[in-house]
């Protein structure tokens, strides 16, 4: 016998009593706790049990403040969800680690007209929920406090493991579209990964690249991006990392109309990348593409990405691939002096600022964009036909190029426009104007 047992005072037979009934009490507590946990019965069956071993209604309340279980209303649980935040702004100090739940007593003149018992459901640093009893038809006491103290161990227990299998999922996912980007795996490998994982591995997608922000701000959330464009688009959408930045893999619904749909996913891209506190990030999309396509896809939208990096200070940032068209080759990989200087030589006469070139440019511009029809561009711009084409024939008088009839020149043409469209020249339209994207709509449903 110690020092310490010699010197205490002797237990009488109803304090032993009074501690074995403690002890049975939280020792069947714990095992209907572990029996629900073995049987699978979750985060929702851990806290009905919990709520079946108190008078009291319970609640689980994730750090956002909404439920995410609750006791039956039969035991009183018809009450409004506690404000868990304004419960701890009037606690005091919190600390997490506490061993046991935090006490909130009732404060009529501050909203809080019960008495709280608050447990954190934590593991490490990570907060799940909390847990919460209030009292409504019994005088809380000791017995509550260990059932929320137990009750939460197994609550983190269950969360930790929807982590894991969350991210192990997660990078199965992401492994897939690094496969199917890279287009080196065997189609059988892919085909079974993607069974597996409940993906279409051979349907169309758009590929979306999100180009890291600049240096010294955090990259992008892989997770969270692909979860709110999917939740945007209402389809399915693989993401995984590329070279200094993101890619996406949005799958096309089938029958949608192509150029449609791009367009829809460039406004669910814009509305994103506008909701970021870093709003230079730079996105390049391609267009609706096979599943044998998409690493070409995926080095398109780089070029694009390289385009706006280099000449779009303050434009729009969220560009597809036909925005661009073929010139993007040249102009995202070509010596940025040389670019420019091509440009000069090409359409210099028209960047004087001489009367009359704004008009002449803007009307190239129409031009391309109608697929070389004078009659649509005399529509845009609100002119006659015959407008058009006194203002192209000036354009050849001036610069020598043909762009009515001649393939070279209007390939010319267009690689000095989409230089001058990047910079946001003043009398072209910017890309992604909302006509120049009604346009292309319009093309595709005709």
């Amino acid at each position: 016998m110690s020092v310490a047992e010699a010197g205490a005072p002797a237990l009488s037979a109803a304090e032993l009593r009074q501690r074995y009934d403690d002890l049975a009490r939280r020792y069947a507590v714990e095992m209907r706790l572990s029996a629900t946990a073995a049987a699978g019965g979750g985060i929702a069956g851990l806290v009905q049990t919990a709520a079946g071993l108190t008078a009291n209604p319970v609640w689980l309340i994730d750090p956002q403040g909404r439920v995410v279980s609750r006791s039956e209303r039969a035991r009183g649980s018809d009450f409004r969800p506690p404000d868990v935040d304004h419960l701890l702004a009037h606690h005091g100090p919190v600390d997490l680690a506490a061993p046991g739940p935090l006490v909130v007593n009732a404060q009529p003149a501050l909203r809080i007209e019960r008495r709280h018992l608050l447990m954190p459901v934590r593991r490490e640093d990570c907060l799940f929920a909390w847990l919460v009893i209030a009292e409504v038809s019994g005088r809380m006491g000791r017995d509550d406090a260990a059932l929320l103290s137990r009750t939460a161990v197994h609550l983190a227990a269950e969360y930790d493991v929807q982590r894991r299998v969350a991210r192990a999922s997660w990078n199965a996912r992401a492994t897939l579209a690094r496969q199917l980007v890279r287009g080196h795996t065997r189609p059988d490998d892919i085909a079974d990964a993607a069974e597996y994982l409940g993906v279409q591995a051979d349907a169309d997608r758009v590929l979306v690249y999100l180009a890291d922000p600049c240096e010294g701000t955090a990259p992008l959330d892989e997770e969270v991006v692909s979860t709110r464009v999917a939740a945007d688009l209402g389809v399915e959408v693989l993401a995984t990392r590329g070279r200094e930045g993101m890619i996406l893999l949005v799958e096309a619904p089938g029958g949608c109309a192509p150029v449609a749909f791009v367009h829809e996913v460039k406004r669910v891209l814009r509305h994103l990348t506008r909701s970021l506190p870093d709003r230079t990030c730079i996105v390049g999309v391609s267009g609706v593409t096979r599943a044998s396509a998409l690493h070409r896809a995926y080095r398109e939208t780089r070029e694009v990405v390289l385009c706006v990096d280099r000449f779009n200070g303050s434009g729009e940032r969220v560009i597809a691939v036909d925005d661009l068209g073929p010139a993007r080759l040249f102009v995202a990989n070509g010596d940025l002096g040389a670019v420019r200087r091509y440009v000069h030589d090409v359409i210099g006469a028209l960047l004087d600022g001489r009367p009359g070139t704004a008009d002449l440019l803007r009307t190239l511009q129409s031009f391309f964009d109608t697929g070389r029809s004078v009659r649509e561009s005399a529509a845009r711009l609100g002119i006659h036909e015959n407008t058009v084409r006194l203002r192209l024939a000036k354009v050849h008088d001036l610069t020598g190029l043909d762009v009515a009839a001649n393939a070279n020149d209007q390939l010319a043409a267009q690689t000095a426009l989409l230089v001058l469209r990047l910079e946001g020249h003043p009398a072209i339209p910017t890309i992604g104007d909302a006509e120049h994207d009604a346009a292309a709509r319009g093309k595709d449903s005709a």
